[in-house]
């Protein structure tokens, strides 16, 4: 007989990857505040009626930050559709952990010495990890 597979496990890897989405956040906060507070840019420049460069910094936080409404995205429906179907097990918890790993990954190439052939190697790498959490899905749901 299988081992019972928790009903929470894929809420944890999701639960991280939100808590990444914090940390870019606040990363984007304080290198706006820095950015203000140097007089680079002012705040009325945040209003969003037009288009203000930011300082490398903090165009690279915002950047980083928006980021995380795109490929993740796809990465907490998924595991959504896992809880809703019972369909989690540890393959998918592997997948979903590397996700977040290798997001955390880019997140710290991207705010860190953002070399880009490193950034998009690892963006590819993530990326490649939800398509395989969607097909890994599609296929146990069409042998059902």
């Amino acid at each position: 007989m299988a081992a019972e597979i928790p009903s929470t496990l894929m809420f944890w890897p999701m639960a991280a990857m939100a808590l990444l989405t914090a940390v870019a956040w606040v990363t984007m906060g304080r290198r706006r505040f820095a950015a203000v507070r140097s007089r680079e840019v002012a705040l009325d420049d945040f209003r969003g009626d037009r288009q203000t460069p930011l300082p490398a910094p903090a165009a690279i936080a915002t950047r980083h930050f928006a980021n995380h409404f795109e490929i993740p995205v796809l990465f907490y429906v998924v595991c959504l559709l896992y809880l809703v179907f019972g369909a989690g097990d540890t393959l998918a918890a592997i997948l979903a952990w590397a996700f977040v790993l290798v997001r955390a990954g880019h997140a710290r190439e991207h705010l860190g010495r953002n070399q880009v052939a490193t950034r998009f190697r690892l963006y590819v790498a993530s990326t490649c990890m939800v398509w395989a959490l969607w097909l890994l899905l599609a296929f146990r749901l069409a042998l059902r």
